[in-house]
């Protein structure tokens, strides 16, 4: 009976770089949508309190050159909510009080006026809820939600940079995206595909280097025997 004992070979070096690929892919990802959503995170921070559907403060964890105060007073641009003395104005209030209260938000403030704010001293911004990790979710925007849930109207204040289309219509996150949908097309039809032919190439090569190995320790064998 002949007895053979294959060594063991090593896994294919292209596995690693396979892997390191995807990595840094995934991470050009990131760089790429942290980029595109730079100006919906101006800031960011807490809601500590709600004074009324369109108006709250945030402790400030992540400041710009226009933020002055630890706490600041936000106000949301281009909705108008009832006014608290209103019969309206308290379920305004309960649904932001409901939604923003204790939650992190990222805020995209004005740029047309000098330091952001109007004649209040409020921040004039549009607000972002936050993902998981901390990010800015680009669709639906809270001044949106806040007309949508029926506790404001739309109004195009024109002296602010907000075109309110843009979030309405949903661009801002279309547009987002597009770095990202160029990326998911590259790899579909330019890198995977040399991916793979690089990896099915080393793999016949390591394939074909075992079956050499193989074929040569069988006729070492037989030799050794025909010998004896």
């Amino acid at each position: 009976m002949i007895s053979l004992r294959i060594q063991e070979k090593k896994t294919p070096s292209i596995l690693l770089t396979r892997s390191s690929i995807v990595i840094l892919l995934y991470i050009s990802s990131i760089l790429i949508t942290s980029a595109a959503l730079a100006a919906q995170d101006e800031a960011h921070g807490i809601v500590t309190n709600v004074v009324d559907g369109d108006t709250f403060d945030v402790t400030i964890e992540k400041a710009d050159p226009r933020i002055t105060y630890s706490v600041e007073r936000i106000r949301l641009s281009d909705v108008d909510s009832p006014e608290m003395n209103t019969a309206q104005g308290p379920a305004a209030r309960d649904f932001t009080f409901a939604v923003l209260m204790n939650k992190r938000i990222c805020l995209d403030i004005d740029d047309k006026s000098g330091n952001g704010r109007d004649t209040y001293g409020r921040l004039i911004s549009v607000a972002y809820l936050t993902g998981f990790y901390g990010q800015p979710l680009t669709t639906p925007c809270f001044n949106r939600l806040l007309v949508d849930s029926g506790h404001a109207t739309l109004d195009n204040f024109t002296n602010n940079e907000f075109d309110p289309q843009d979030w309405w219509s949903g661009r801002n996150s279309e547009s987002s995206l597009e770095p990202l949908q160029g990326l998911k097309e590259d790899l579909q039809t330019d890198l995977l595909p040399k991916l793979q032919d690089s990896a099915e190439k080393e793999l016949d090569r390591v394939a074909k280097e075992g079956w050499d190995w193989l074929k040569g320790q069988i006729a070492v064998r037989i030799n050794s025997m025909l010998k004896t």
